[in-house]
């Protein structure tokens, strides 16, 4: 039975102005590399096996240019790709699908600059071209989809013409990268590309699993690989790998794998450089979204249990895997940099982030049972923690063998209590404790830029009496 279509005097048509819709489109919230990165999930999907991604300087003038070998697409994929809101976010979609809601090439696009140029071809079929240029969208006040590519958008998307299928996005006139920029200026050369170094380090994180292991995508900026970033340092024989936890929602499996970072005693300093990530060990904790392998939000307790990023958790790396039916559940956002969890899996995940942070917390405090263990007949340490009204302090042990001589030796001892009380009081625990958050690999460990007689003579006389006790 056919549908009854509605009469005219029950509606009217009012479609969006383009001139101004297209400008409000531009204000989705993305950063430059979340922008490219959206590129980056179509060519994956398309079966890119090679990704490029070319900065061009030129000034005012510069364009990026993002080129893959994937399938390519014909005219009536092309026209539907480049139509705003082309994807139903309710609607099935290929469980390999990066995308939700059909915006990502346009938004992404047209919050970096007011040009976007798609070039494509298929296997065997002509290279077809259509541009959407914001200016003229302004001037004429509707959706018209221009056909034709400028000289530098063919110029940079030269690299297709050597390929037998892919697809090619070039953005020119990008008034949120170089909107005043000179050709000459050096420091505005240094601006633009350093913008490539961010780019560089999200990728590295967001695609990592697609960079890794067998058949991995090729992924290069400005004809420089990228490499993956070893989030969970999974090669580390120090990593604690915890069990994997399957738990269902919404009919749907998601899986839960918890990773404990090693201390940095155990790894070298350039593995724990770069583990820390672009914003640095703290704010890398917690848990790490990833739908259909693509990394969504790196590091977040995901306001679970009112928990925190703090130094003691920092080794806590909890992944996370969700297929995209969940999109909606998760409230997974345009620029896929967001998402929460839904409510039927908070208790799951608040039980495995406890059990997590419990765990990173042992391993991080570590080196402070190794500086403050627990003394003997046969051991006497130089530092005592104390306990008084829920108030810790730290003071000298009077009872060490070298402060007992050194008050044996001393003809002024009411001097050398003195020095010692100001000791204890003057410890610079602030400054100490800020520096170990903000620059943990930099802080010196005991003995550790001593020579090995300097040790061995602070050992001898330190712990004289105490062999001399063991002896007896």
């Amino acid at each position: 039975m056919r549908k009854a279509k509605a009469s005219s005097a029950e509606y009217d048509d009012a479609p969006p102005r383009a001139a101004a819709l297209v400008e409000s489109l531009r204000a989705f919230g993305y950063e430059l590399p979340t922008a490219l990165a959206d590129l980056v999930d179509n060519s994956i999907f398309a079966n890119a096996r090679h990704v490029w991604l070319h900065f061009h300087w030129a000034g005012a003038q510069s364009a990026i240019a993002v080129i893959d070998d994937g399938d390519g697409m014909d005219e009536p994929t092309l026209l539907e790709a480049m139509r705003p809101g082309s994807t139903n976010p309710r609607e099935t979609r290929d469980p390999r699908d990066l995308g939700r809601f059909g915006l990502g090439l346009k938004t992404a696009s047209f919050s970096q600059g007011r040009r976007v140029t798609v070039r494509t071809r298929r296997k065997g079929g002509p290279m077809l071209t259509r541009s959407w240029d914001l200016d003229h969208i302004a001037k004429v006040d509707a959706w018209q989809l221009l056909r034709t590519a400028g000289p530098r958008a063919v110029e940079f998307s030269a690299r297709l013409d050597t390929l037998p299928k892919g697809t090619a996005v070039i953005w020119e006139n990008m008034d949120r990268i170089v909107p005043d920029a000179r050709t000459g200026s050096d420091a505005d050369e240094h601006t633009f590309l350093s913008r490539a170094d961010a780019v560089r380090a999200h990728l590295a994180a967001t695609f990592h699993r697609f960079l890794a292991g067998p058949r991995a995508l090729r992924l290069l900026l400005n004809d420089h690989p990228i490499e993956p970033w070893d989030t969970f340092l999974s090669t580390e024989t120090a990593t604690q790998h915890r069990p994997p936890e399957r738990l269902k929602c919404g009919g749907a499996i998601v899986e839960v794998e918890p990773f404990v970072l090693p201390h940095l005693s155990k790894v070298d300093p350039e593995t724990h450089r770069q583990a820390a990530g672009r914003r640095g060990w703290n704010a890398h904790q917690g848990f790490y979204i990833y739908r259909n392998r693509r990394l969504l939000v790196a590091g977040d307790w995901l306001g679970l249990a009112g928990w925190k990023a703090e130094e003691h958790y920092k080794l806590a790396r909890i992944r996370v895997d969700v297929p995209n039916s969940l999109d909606h559940a998760w409230a997974i956002d345009v620029t896929k940099s967001r998402a929460q969890p839904p409510a039927a899996l908070r208790g799951d995940l608040e039980r495995i982030g406890r059990t997590t942070r419990s765990l990173a917390k042992q391993v991080y405090s570590h080196r402070g049972a190794k500086l403050m263990p627990v003394a003997t007949e046969d051991r006497v340490f130089l530092w005592e923690q104390r306990a008084k009204h829920h108030q810790v302090s730290y003071r000298l042990n009077r009872e060490h063998p070298l402060i007992r001589t050194a008050t044996a030796a001393c003809s002024d001892k009411a001097k050398l209590r003195a020095l010692l009380r100001l000791i204890e009081e003057t410890i610079p625990v602030p400054l100490i404790t800020i520096t170990d958050r903000e620059k943990p690999d930099q802080t010196i460990g005991p003995f550790e830029s001593a020579k090995e007689g300097e040790v061995l003579d602070v050992m001898r006389l330190g712990n004289m009496h105490a062999f001399a006790n063991r002896a007896c």
